[in-house]
């Protein structure tokens, strides 16, 4: 049985660490945490505002220490793509020109 080679156009990597996906989520449950908090608090429920307070307070938190440790320790950037300058620049020049 012959095998076959399929011509597929070259794919790279998005270049994203994957914790950047986490840092981003904790951003976005940071900011439906500090709107549920404000809400609680108008409202008067001084329970649910502290437990929004708290969540919003953890995921912001989490969110800046992962962002923080991607860019000082590990050296990439949470937003760009940066392996390599030959992908830095086709990304450049795909999505940003």
């Amino acid at each position: 049985m012959a095998s076959h080679h399929l011509h597929m156009p070259h794919h790279e990597s998005h270049g994203n660490h994957p914790m950047s996906v986490v840092g981003y989520l904790l951003v976005l449950v940071g900011f439906a945490s500090a709107a549920l908090w404000l809400v609680s608090m108008a409202g008067g429920h001084v329970a649910l505002a502290i437990v929004f307070g708290l969540m919003m307070v953890g995921a912001f938190a989490g969110a800046t220490a992962i962002f923080m440790s991607l860019s000082h320790r590990h050296h990439h950037s949470p937003v760009l793509p940066d392996n390599t300058d030959a992908e830095l620049g086709r990304y450049r020049t795909r999505y940003r020109e």
